[in-house]
């Protein structure tokens, strides 16, 4: 290594070096003073550069470089909203963070912090979203980065997220059903209701999806709230369903010269059903706790909602049988006559 002196009276390390070529290349950096210290340095540093040069594959990658590859990677398997929504939300997590600077506590933390501004649904997504990231990147860059983050609901929040889970009772359908004054909105609530269907993926449904013979209707594709159709949300949600004579029926009924088999808006649907103090997602929550009452294992009954897990299933699962302990009671009570001794 040798110095100069710049025009403006500083001082130019320069250090030459053989490429992986042969050439003889040099690098340099230059400091303020001559001090050894800033020699040792200046040394340090050049020797970095040149290391960076001869084996670029060691170059340390910051996490910003695997959140691209990794959005890269997801691209292709998610629909238009599901890749804006971990776009939107791997943007948390800083770029120029070095891999040997991740902890679980530090990021969990983070997430704990993150708890004032979002809600638990929004937190489980994010802590969903990170450790598939980490995952890639242990899978197919380092090895040796092992991180897993987890997140509990508070008893309060539990509490609250079961409230959301909003089903019908039996004796509750038809009264509903009836309120509902529009033909078509009134029989895709009651396709939701016998398959657990998501409301884009009844309104995409074409007469190919369906098989009149073996009595199963093929789910491949969803429609969005602004009517583009594309890939269903998850691998998982692509799937083949057993159906009822009376669902085939409805849907022979609809079908017409049209591509897809309901020709509705998803908004008419939204707006009916805002009406009525419900969501879409009542019935298909409701065909979950139908299938429930009737004995039917959690597996099958996830396999057939499309559930990437069984947790969202079990969610339901929870719920409805609190109900029924309740509904139990209450029979219970009925049932029995007061023997007196």
């Amino acid at each position: 290594m040798y110095k100069e002196i710049t025009h403006n009276g500083k001082y130019r390390y320069i250090q030459s070096f053989k490429d992986n070529d042969g050439n003889t290349r040099r690098v340099s950096i230059v400091k303020n003073n001559k001090t050894r210290a800033t020699e040792k340095e200046a040394y340090e540093q050049l020797q970095a550069k040149i290391e960076k040069i001869l084996n670029p594959a060691s170059e340390v990658k910051l996490l910003g470089y695997y959140k691209r590859k990794f959005l890269e990677f997801k691209k292709p398997t998610l629909t238009e909203g599901s890749y804006k929504m971990y776009k939107t939300y791997i943007k948390k997590l800083d770029d120029n963070e070095k891999l040997e600077n991740i902890t679980k506590i530090k990021y969990e933390k983070m997430l704990i912090e993150y708890r004032s501004q979002h809600s638990p649904e929004t937190i489980k997504f994010m802590v969903r979203l990170f450790n598939n990231l980490f995952k890639f990147i242990k899978k197919y860059y380092v090895k040796s980065f092992d991180i897993h983050l987890e997140f509990k609901l508070t008893k309060e929040e539990k509490a609250n997220e079961l409230q959301k889970i909003k089903y019908l009772e039996k004796d509750q359908i038809p009264g509903i059903l009836a309120s509902i004054k529009n033909n078509t909105v009134r029989n895709v609530a009651i396709i939701q209701l016998h398959t657990g269907l998501r409301i884009g993926e009844v309104l995409a449904l074409t007469p190919k999806d369906v098989d009149f013979v073996n009595k199963t209707i093929t789910v491949n594709k969803t429609k969005s709230q602004h009517g583009v159709i594309s890939a269903p949300k998850t691998l998982t949600s692509i799937r083949t369903i057993e159906v009822s004579t009376y669902v085939l029926n409805i849907l022979f009924y609809f079908i017409s010269n049209k591509e897809y088999i309901f020709q509705v808006h998803y908004n008419t649907i939204l707006n009916h059903l805002k009406g009525l103090n419900i969501t879409s997602h009542a019935f298909r929550h409701t065909h979950v706790a139908l299938l429930i009452e009737a004995g039917v294992p959690i597996k099958v009954i996830s396999e057939r909602l499309g559930h990437s897990d069984t947790s969202i299933t079990l969610s339901i699962y929870t719920h409805v049988t609190a109900n029924m302990k309740v509904d139990l009671q209450n029979k219970l009570e009925k049932a029995f006559p007061i023997f007196s001794l």
